[in-house]
C-alpha cells in the first residue's frame, strides 16, 4: 500500500485513491514494478480494465474503448 501512500488520490479523476492500476496492463504486455502501477479509484480503474491509457483516455473512461481490447 505503499504507492497508495504516495498519491493525494486517483491518478485519472479527483476521485480516493482505492485500488492500484497498472498504466500498461499486465494483459497487455506491462510489467508489475512501481513505475507501472498508479492509484486509481475503483470507477476508473474498472472502466479502464485491459485497455491501454491511450485507448482508455480517448474516451474518457465513460464509453467502450475503441482500440482492440
Amino acid at each position: 500500500m505503499e504507492i497508495l501512500a504516495r498519491w493525494a488520490g486517483c491518478a485519472y479523476c479527483d476521485g480516493p485513491a482505492e485500488e492500484l492500476d497498472h498504466v500498461l496492463p499486465i494483459a497487455r504486455g506491462g510489467r508489475d514494478v512501481a513505475a507501472n502501477v498508479v492509484a486509481a479509484c475503483r470507477d476508473c480503474n474498472a472502466s479502464k480494465y485491459t485497455h491501454t491509457l491511450a485507448c482508455w483516455a480517448i474516451t474518457g473512461g465513460h464509453a467502450p474503448c475503441v482500440c482492440d481490447s
